[in-house]
């Protein structure tokens, strides 16, 4: 009884909540079509701190932030819109347009064909996706195991036992690529320069000698943290450190 009154007195805050946020949404999609960016982006902002999360969100605020000519935002909350719709065009679509106006040009270091393909396996599905697909592969492989002691046909049993293989190794690829997308997703951090230019240091020390300079919008792996400075890494193997907050975490 205590629980069905506790619920019903904490369900209109959470029904409050709920329409207050919607209506924030709301007033950001309308200042967003009428071309009232600054007012839109006030919107949206509001929505995150409130606590709300979400792919659309985060798009219509990577959006909002382009149309301001705030291009390291734009690209930090299109990609945080990628992470939880990695499928969706529309936001791959305008993540590209968005990285088109980035100034540094870095190049990938290539990688060893065997690296390449396990690493294109991993980007098959997202962490969550992964689960999927290994729950999907285990019923498949209860069904099959289930043929197999149950059939009196030779031919079935046959068949089913080989299948039965060929879904397991399956499996057991599917979780070990799982667990090293899991992996990533946990130790693995990303980063956006949000400054028209920073320098890179060679040590967490604002004395330190400058090692290269990074621009706005450009995309870093964060290795390490050290007292308001992050030990940063790009895509062609150049290290340094930069301030904290001239970086937005992805």
């Amino acid at each position: 009884m205590r629980k069905f009154i506790f619920f019903c007195l904490f369900l209109p805050t959470v029904l409050g909540f709920s329409q207050s946020l919607e209506q924030k949404l709301k007033e950001g999609n309308q200042f967003y079509k009428s071309g009232n960016y600054n007012e839109a982006i006030t919107a949206y902002e509001t929505a995150l701190h409130d606590g709300y999360h979400g792919s659309s969100l985060f798009y219509n605020l990577g959006n909002a932030y382009y149309r301001t000519g705030k291009f390291g935002l734009s690209i930090l909350y299109l990609e945080k819109a990628s992470q939880l719709s990695p499928d969706d065009e529309d936001i791959r679509h305008n993540l590209a347009i968005a990285n088109s106006k980035i100034v540094d040009r870095v190049d990938v270091v290539p990688k060893f064909f065997l690296f390449a393909w396990w690493e294109a396996m991993q980007n098959l599905f997202h962490p969550s996706g992964w689960k999927v697909f290994i729950f999907i592969v285990y019923l498949v492989l209860l069904i099959v195991m289930g043929i197999f002691f149950t059939t009196r046909k030779s031919s079935t049993k046959k068949y089913s036992f080989f299948g039965g293989a060929a879904i397991l190794v399956l499996f057991s690829l599917s979780v070990v690529l799982f667990l090293t997308k899991q992996h990533q997703a946990e130790n693995y951090h990303y980063g956006i320069v949000l400054e028209q230019t920073v320098n890179v240091k060679s040590s967490p020390d604002e004395k330190s000698s400058d090692t290269f300079i990074l621009h706005e919008g450009i995309k870093i792996k964060v290795e390490d943290k050290l007292e308001g400075w992050n030990k940063i890494r790009l895509s062609d193997g150049k290290l340094g450190w930069v301030e904290s907050s001239t970086l937005g975490r992805i």
